[in-house]
């Protein structure tokens, strides 16, 4: 949900007008609006899966305008759009705010001129005019309207009862091809993460320290790596088995990930090792991270045997020509000086 909104999920938006009624927000609203979040479409590109549906929705309801249309927090969005130059427009305006709220039925409005709900809308009674709309719900498998495929047309209009069971169907493969879309995203989630702490794994640490790499250089900002190993690891895992060592770095993945921003990369490297991708974070910055992860594992309670970290820092300038696995060494010899100089230790480096 848009982190800017405080209006409570269950609640209905105020009628923007005495003219229209904006449509009530369905009581699963929370629940659809993570669902529709899950697709990750919001603000993506154009894509020719989707385009296809609108143009054959257009073709086959015989109207001018048709739209792929997923209700957001406060908006409608158009993944796709035949005869409409609008990306967008505010959710209380929305007639596909109204079809969502009976997923399994096509909402029909053969002249919204004579329909209370839409006679005052300013879609209606300005551009783009509309007159007649058809939009059958896209549902998840778990019963949740996210959007719509719709028609519209300027004019009043009608659709034969196969015209409505086509629009139906096309909306149905929609969801098809974006429940393949959603199977694609969570594969491949899958595949850069640590199966067992949660973090990323080294394939998302290496594709995305060549993101960072490149960005450093367009933005003529220093880039920064930590390379923290636990302490002793192998002493723990010893005395205390495998499944204890486990839990250890569970936890340690939560502490460390306490300590930075949003866009900062926790990777387990391999191992009790891990690596954290600093963006536009000089070494002084850099050194402030480490020191907070340093401080947040060793004084944090567990309950076999104090647990500290030893991490080195290093920083690459803007305008170095040096090869990025230089970053990389730079921040494995600090951490290695970390260890020599009794553990529990931050030291750091310049990439050179």
């Amino acid at each position: 949900m848009d982190p800017q909104d405080t209006r409570d999920p269950q609640a209905s938006p105020a009628p923007a007008s005495a003219d229209y009624l904006a449509a009530p927000w369905p009581a699963n609203e929370a629940e659809r609006i993570a669902a529709l979040q899950e697709f990750k479409l919001l603000g993506s590109s154009a894509e020719q899966s989707y385009d296809d549906m609108t143009m054959l929705a257009a073709m086959i309801c015989n109207t001018p305008i048709a739209l792929m249309s997923l209700v957001d927090t406060n908006r409608q969005w158009f993944k796709s759009r035949v005869g409409l130059d609008a990306a967008e427009t505010p959710r209380e305006l929305a007639f596909c705010a109204h079809a969502i709220l009976s997923p399994d039925q096509l909402l029909i409005v053969p002249d919204a001129t004579q329909d209370s709900r839409f006679a005052g809308n300013p879609l209606v009674t300005g551009a783009p005019n509309v007159r007649f709309y058809a939009g059958a719900p896209l549902v998840t498998p778990e019963g949740l309207a996210i959007g719509t495929l719709c028609v519209i047309d300027r004019k009043p209009h009608t659709l034969s009862e196969g015209q409505q069971a086509a629009l139906q169907a096309l909306a149905r493969q929609t969801m098809v091809q974006l429940e393949l879309r959603r199977n694609l995203l969570d594969s491949e989630q899958r595949n850069l993460t640590d199966a067992l702490t949660g973090a990323a794994n080294r394939r998302a640490f290496t594709r995305r320290l060549h993101e960072e790499w490149k960005r450093r250089g367009r933005n003529q900002q220093p880039l920064s790596l930590l390379m923290i190993d636990v302490d002793h690891f192998k002493r723990f895992n010893d005395r205390f088995g495998h499944p204890a060592g486990d839990l250890v770095l569970m936890r340690l993945v939560k502490l460390v990930g306490g300590a930075l921003r949003e866009h900062d990369l926790l990777s387990r490297y391999g191992g009790e090792e891990f690596a954290v991708i600093l963006p536009e974070s000089d070494a002084v910055a850099a050194e402030a991270v480490a020191q907070r992860v340093r401080s947040a594992v060793s004084g944090a309670t567990w309950p076999l045997r104090a647990v500290t970290v030893s991490i080195g820092v290093a920083t690459v300038l803007p305008a170095t020509t040096l090869e990025m696995n230089s970053l990389v060494i730079a921040a494995d010899e600090a951490l290695y000086a970390a260890k020599a100089a009794g553990r529990d230790q931050v030291q750091v480096a310049l990439a050179r």
